[in-house]
């Protein structure tokens, strides 16, 4: 169990965002998003997050961690969601380094955990696969054994983080099309690896990639057997769906915040926009479908931290309703902000490209509702 109190959990959110507040405005992050660091994120920002402990926040303390969970990790990426931050969170610390603790060797988490820790392991996840839609078990690529080598070929969509990642994090059949799925830890300079990079939606960079014979050592395979890794590939996408749920629950807060400060500021015919009524009862659906998504989210990250029976399904739920306050908060926030508020020298306007991002990663509202009911009525038959 994660040995954070109550008190250490508020001492972790009230640091994050007192330094992100100081260091991350948001003109630093236009900087960094308009190419003021070519790599689209901030390294100082990066070397900064490890020293003071957040990197590792999640990972065993014998990996130089301090042995959190995942709310711990949602405590992070929701105050990285209140101020749209850039570096590449989601990949490294809640992607990688969950692959790598779940099915990693112990000369693989000796060895890696403690560099993400640190600051000196970025990873990107690369999954899905063109014509996969929201699949988990879509995997096409093939790692074939060559000798003491394996030799990977094989197309992944766009993934964040992967145009400066030091390691991919690939998933791909062994053998043939038949084989065993399995991850692998793919040197992003490897021979035959090529990265078409692009901007995602939000402006955050990242890339699809292409294996052509790609050739990495036999012990770059996660894990020390062949077993098929579709279930853990299962949780990890759980785990990556919640962290973007606790992001945008961040991003909703500052933009409600940013939205009653603007009614505050703006005048029509002799007061505040505050004052009108109409526009109350829409900044308190701001509020409230905000505060829906934070509470499901909690009560999602506390039951993968006591392992509950139901903790998928409350990840699913999670995300439906995450979804739901995201496209209404973000929507009525472009509303009252008026025609600044599709400019790009308003941040209300990024903030909503932001949870659009989260809504979809890792499947959209829709695509988990149905899982929840196929679900439910596999229990029925059953």
């Amino acid at each position: 169990m994660p040995s954070f109190s109550a008190e250490e959990r508020q001492l972790l959110n009230d640091s994050l965002n007192e330094f992100l507040s100081e260091n991350y405005s948001f003109e630093r992050w236009k900087k960094l998003a308009r190419g003021g660091e070519m790599e689209g994120f901030g390294r100082a920002e990066w070397a900064k997050y490890a020293e003071l402990g957040w990197l590792g926040v999640a990972l065993p303390e014998a990996a130089g961690g301090s042995g959190g969970g995942m709310t711990e990790l949602g405590i992070v990426m929701a105050a990285a969601g209140r101020r749209m931050v850039l570096e590449p969170l989601l990949g490294t610390v809640v992607l990688g380094a969950g692959a790598i603790e779940l099915v990693g060797t112990q000369a693989q988490r000796e060895t890696l955990l403690p560099q993400i820790a640190t600051g000196r392991l970025f990873i990107a996840f690369c999954h899905a696969e063109p014509g996969a839609g929201y699949a988990r078990d879509w995997v096409h690529a093939i790692a074939r054994r060559d000798g003491s080598l394996l030799v990977i070929d094989g197309e992944k969509s766009f993934a964040l983080g992967a145009h400066a990642a030091h390691t991919l994090l690939v998933s791909a059949r062994l053998g043939s099309q038949a084989g065993p799925v399995c991850l692998f830890l793919v040197p992003r300079t490897a021979g035959g690896v090529r990265l078409n990079v692009a901007p995602a939606l939000d402006g955050r960079l990242g890339a699809t990639v292409s294996f052509a014979g790609a050739k990495i050592a036999a012990e770059a395979k996660v894990g020390d057997d062949d077993e098929d890794r579709l279930g853990m590939i299962d949780r990890l996408i759980d785990r990556g769906a919640i962290a973007v749920c606790a992001e945008a629950c961040g991003a909703m807060a500052a933009v409600t915040q940013a939205t009653v400060d603007y009614l505050k500021t703006r005048q029509q015919f002799g007061q505040p926009l505050s004052k009108f009524q109409v526009l109350q009862h829409k900044l308190v659906d701001m509020s409230v479908s905000s505060e829906e998504a934070r509470a499901i989210v909690h009560a999602a990250l506390q039951a993968l931290d006591d392992k509950a029976p139901g903790a998928q399904r409350a990840v699913w739920a999670a995300k439906v309703q995450t979804a739901r306050s995201a496209r209404l908060v973000g929507s009525q926030a472009i509303q009252l902000h008026g025609g600044m508020g599709m400019t790009d020298e308003l941040a209300i306007g990024h903030y909503y490209k932001r949870l659009t991002l989260c809504e979809t990663l890792f499947g959209d509202g829709e695509f988990y509702l149905k899982k929840i009911g196929a679900a439910a009525a596999a229990c029925v038959v059953a």
